[in-house]
């Protein structure tokens, strides 16, 4: 029987990421055994991450009645979210002292579930608005920048402003509709996609190199 995929290329990239999401996230767990709050940190960031890429995959590439698809779509949309947060629950519980670190992990975090319920009831909202609300909340870091920059050494930061950049490309693509080469095979969504992979994995360089040795 000959399997139909609703978007291949978006599937498959994102299928293919959240594989290798599930390897990275044992890695980072395993050699943070002993230490709780590492394991713990890095287990919400892992889990975010294959969330993402997994709601990502399966919404894409399943060919459903209109009512399932709103509701992947749903869980896609709030996956984002969720990475969002997820991404930077250690590097906040690792690069900030006390009291930021209190605010900016409450901080994010209500904010993250706060676009969560509303991508729930509003999931159809255009994409401009979406892209300027993820952006945004990615950009959060801004706010306590100058501890970061004190906390992590320069290389460290430079992975994390790369991660950023890679990942609000892929939100101007999106809202856009730049790059749209091979519209409904490859577009400006899967141009949108790859960039969001890209700073995925720059952003796990990072986690796996300046907060998993600290």
């Amino acid at each position: 029987m000959k399997i139909k995929i609703k978007e291949p290329v978006n599937t498959l990239t994102h299928f293919a990421t959240c594989i290798l999401a599930v390897f990275g996230t044992i890695y980072l767990i395993l050699n943070s055994i002993g230490e709780l709050s590492k394991v713990v940190t890095l287990s919400i960031y892992g889990i975010s991450l294959i969330s993402l890429y997994g709601a990502s995959a399966l919404y894409h590439g399943t060919k459903t009645t209109k009512e399932k698809e709103i509701i992947l779509k749903k869980i896609d949309h709030v996956a984002i979210f969720f990475l969002i947060a997820g991404s930077y629950t250690p590097v906040f519980s690792f690069g900030l002292p006390p009291v930021w670190r209190t605010v900016m992990l409450t901080l994010i975090w209500v904010l993250a579930i706060v676009g969560m319920v509303l991508k729930v009831f509003y999931v159809n909202v255009p994409r401009w608005v979406s892209s300027v609300v993820y952006v945004s909340l990615g950009w959060i870091a801004l706010v306590p920048l100058y501890h970061l920059i004190k906390a992590f050494p320069m290389p460290a930061i430079v992975l994390m402003i790369l991660g950023g950049v890679a990942y609000t490309f892929g939100a101007v693509i999106y809202a856009t509709k730049w790059f749209d080469f091979v519209p409904g095979k490859f577009g400006f969504h899967e141009n949108f996609h790859i960039w969001t992979m890209i700073g995925s994995i720059v952003h796990f360089v990072f986690i796996a190199m300046y907060i998993l040795p600290r």
